[in-house]
């Protein structure tokens, strides 16, 4: 993996330059968030001092596609991030986008490493315990980025009007990934909530919930890696969805499904996936009539999306 910090540094006719620096250099010396942007081939993370936004540091980190596999890429990644945070402990809040389907065959990687932030303060623990963990959905940061205008349909359009109005402001950052520019809007967002008295969870993945229809369809499984085998037989439904993010959750036996399903969608238009025991809801076995799959599975899988898209 190919890591790159870049450090904002003020030059003499008061403009900014961007300064390549070590990942030892990283110094951090008053609160402040960090904001990631996954990928499986360059992540991008942005270092923000909490109370004005100020960029601290970029960093990107490059996966060597020939000879590093997705697994010790995130591996390696991990151990990056662990160093940055054990050396620093003024940053207390992680942000980090929802994966976002382009290619339906990375969506296993993706998921494989979205995980990475919360495995490692399960593997540190207590010592990371005092970190603040979100997932942000990518067209919510987006929209709040880009107001009053509105957020354009199709992936690439979004990147174009999200990196042109970062380098309109800050002509400096033309040199950055897209995903780096991401990683950084995005963090401004969580800034800006934090700074207006709001908190990580105005902006993660849970909004108040309102009724919609849905389409459902189930997948039993033992276990995640086989569910997402079959995930891409059994979803008909537009390609749209995916680039707005899977959410992939799980209940117990005393959680209301269809409650869950709307709080989890919120007022987004993404993939919901939902784990539970083949053993509870029995509702829901009845209803829609799979009990091959409760009898056969340790877990069902409920696969929702709309039935009406939102817009922008």
């Amino acid at each position: 993996m190919k890591l790159t910090v870049r450090q904002p540094i003020a030059k003499n006719d008061g403009t900014c330059e961007l300064r390549n620096v070590s990942v030892t250099d990283i110094v951090v010396n008053g609160y402040a968030l960090m904001a990631i942007d996954g990928s499986t081939s360059n992540s991008g993370v942005a270092i923000m001092r909490q109370h004005d936004c100020a960029i601290l540091y970029i960093i990107s980190a490059e996966r060597d596609k020939k000879n590093e596999s997705p697994v010790r890429y995130k591996i390696e990644l991990k151990r990056a991030i662990k160093d940055i945070l054990a050396r620093n402990r003024f940053i207390d809040q992680i942000y980090y986008e929802e994966p976002v389907i382009a290619n339906l065959s990375a969506v296993s990687n993706l998921f494989m490493l979205r995980a990475f932030i919360e495995e490692m303060i399960i593997e540190n623990e207590p010592d990371f315990d005092y970190l603040q963990h979100y997932e942000v959905p990518n067209m919510r940061w987006k929209k709040l980025f880009l107001e009053p205008e509105k957020v354009p349909q199709f992936t690439d359009n979004q990147k174009e009007a999200v990196r042109n109005k970062l380098i309109t402001g800050l002509p400096f950052l033309s040199v950055i990934t897209q995903d780096e520019v991401d990683a950084l809007c995005m963090g401004f967002v969580c800034c800006q909530t934090l700074a207006k008295g709001g908190s990580g969870e105005d902006i993660q993945a849970k909004k108040k919930a309102h009724r919609f229809k849905y389409n459902i369809k189930f997948i039993g499984a033992d276990d995640n890696d086989s569910m997402l085998v079959e995930l891409w037989d059994i979803y008909d439904g537009p390609e749209s969805i995916l680039q707005n993010g899977i959410r992939l959750t799980e209940i117990d036996s005393k959680t209301k499904f269809e409650q869950h399903i709307f709080e989890t969608m919120g007022d987004d238009d993404a993939l919901i996936i939902v784990k539970f025991s083949s053993k509870h809801h029995s509702n829901l076995v009845l209803e829609h009539r799979i009990g091959n799959l409760s009898a056969m599975y340790d877990y069902i899988y409920a696969v929702v999306w709309r039935v009406a898209r939102k817009r922008n």
